[in-house]
């Protein structure tokens, strides 16, 4: 998140991705891996996102939905220290940085006209010295007189984002992509509550490649079939397909089959537990599972639901695979044929959980 919002010396513009509190690391290094960006380092966030920077290089085929682990992107617009809100406001949208951006949106997104709509969208890490809607005054001020033809409105044709990256520091964006980024399409043909949030399946999907760092059409297929056991309404099946895994799923529940078969009909989807799965030992490269945990669910928090659920998982993986699981901690480092390799601690729905990778041992 440079200072400017831009390479002064080459006059490119920044730009940053937002993705689930937890999962910037594996954005970074999803941005590294893309021969068409270039991560500049710099990382941050406040408790509903984290904030990862980039740039694109000249001439690269980039497009928003090639960032599976990102729900959002904006066109940065510039950065800026905490301040009294109409002075900071004036900082985070100069006339020249919010001119760059839009030329942005316009060029990827789509053109813009003389009198759109907007909204300022503002996040803080604490409000002791002023109010998060005093921010949001400002900047929706410092906008209306940089573009007096345009309303404010909710919703808006635009976007303007100033978050507190970190302590003391703002970053501006206008923001580029829409709910399709976050749904990664159009959305789902059947809906169930509950589901998973795309980005998290597709961070699952990316740890169980052997080797996550992989890039390219197939970044993250592995050495043999994909299989989720809980599969639900079908969303890990789905980000498994998009990285060129041979997906399948399962599920106990035949309306989560009837979901799953109608939202990824390329997907071989079956009735089955995840405790007693139906396959031989050794099926699979990789499984990849958000298993259920709270009162509702057959399987609870606790080890004693998810032990016997990843020991299962083990016996059907193969020697050199690899298990993933979306799960509460505490989890056992070491247990059925499953060495931990990594954990990420994530919030979902504002309850912590932990995604797991684990090495099926040889």
């Amino acid at each position: 998140m440079a200072a400017a919002g831009s390479d002064g010396k080459q006059g490119r513009v920044s730009f940053f991705a937002a993705t689930v509190p937890g999962l910037g690391g594996l954005l970074a290094g999803e941005l590294a891996g893309h021969p068409g960006l270039e991560p500049d380092g710099e990382t941050g966030g406040d408790s509903r996102a984290d904030l990862v920077s980039f740039r694109i290089g000249r001439g690269a085929a980039f497009r928003l939905n090639d960032l599976r682990l990102a729900e959002d992107v904006f066109a940065e617009i510039s950065a800026a220290r905490r301040a009294a809100p109409v002075r900071l406001a004036a900082a985070l949208v100069p006339p020249a940085g919010l001119e760059r951006a839009l030329s942005v949106r316009a060029s990827r997104v789509r053109p813009l006209s003389s009198a759109m709509t907007f909204r300022a969208v503002v996040r803080v890490l604490d409000e002791s010295q002023f109010k998060r809607t005093e921010l949001r005054t400002a900047l929706e001020r410092a906008i209306g007189a940089a573009r007096p033809r345009w309303r404010i409105a909710d919703p808006a044709d635009l976007e303007v984002w100033a978050v507190e990256f970190r302590r003391g520091w703002f970053v501006s964006g206008l923001r580029l992509s829409d709910q399709r980024m976050r749904q990664h399409g159009e959305g789902r043909a059947r809906q169930r509550h509950g589901a998973l949030r795309p980005v998290v399946a597709a961070a699952m999907v990316r740890l169980a490649s052997a080797d996550a760092g992989r890039t390219g059409p197939r970044a993250d297929a592995g050495p043999g079939p994909l299989l989720d056991p809980c599969c639900g309404s079908g969303t890990i099946v789905a980000e498994a397909v998009a990285a060129g895994w041979e997906a399948r799923g399962c599920d106990i529940d035949p309306e989560a089959v009837s979901a799953a078969r109608a939202n990824v009909p390329a997907a071989d989807i079956q009735k089955g537990d995840a405790l007693r799965l139906p396959y031989p030992d050794g099926t699979f490269g990789a499984v990849v599972a958000n298993l259920p945990f709270g009162r509702q669910f057959r399987l609870h928090v606790g080890w004693d639901g998810i032990g016997p659920a990843l020991r299962e998982a083990a016996r059907v993986t193969r020697p050199g695979g690899r298990v993933v699981v979306l799960v509460p901690p505490p989890v056992p480092q070491q247990t059925g044929g499953l060495t931990l390799d990594s954990a990420y601690p994530i919030r979902l729905l504002g309850v912590p959980a932990r995604i797991w990778a684990f090495d099926r041992d040889g």
